[in-house]
């Protein structure tokens, strides 16, 4: 499930979908709750796009979703548009499995 209830990026979303898609994963989005929408100039998000994965998923999986990120953020226009880590918790809980760190390359 790609998570963007806090509404950080709905371009990125579309293309982490498009990514996760092509790797083989059945992927479901979270959208923004109209509470989410906010003023840039005032608010900031501190944590943007998040992708939950089923418990029990395995290492292997994961350095496919890992992949999938890296791959949609390799298409951004400019580093500026980049994130600098997604997180990949466990489900509905609050831990983390995994921070895809989108500036370096392989493994998580």
């Amino acid at each position: 499930m790609l998570d963007n209830s806090k509404g950080a990026d709905a371009q990125f979303v579309s293309e982490l979908h498009t990514a996760l898609s092509a790797a083989g994963f059945e992927v479901e989005v979270r959208e923004p709750s109209p509470q989410a929408m906010y003023d840039t100039t005032v608010h900031f998000v501190v944590e943007g796009v998040s992708i939950r994965v089923p418990e029990k998923v395995g290492r292997g999986d994961l350095e496919l979703v890992a992949a999938a990120v890296r791959e949609a953020e390799e298409r951004r226009r400019t580093e500026r548009h980049r994130v600098r880590a997604v997180a990949i918790y466990e489900g509905e809980t609050s831990r983390v499995l995994a921070w895809v760190d989108v500036f370096a390359s392989g493994g998580l």
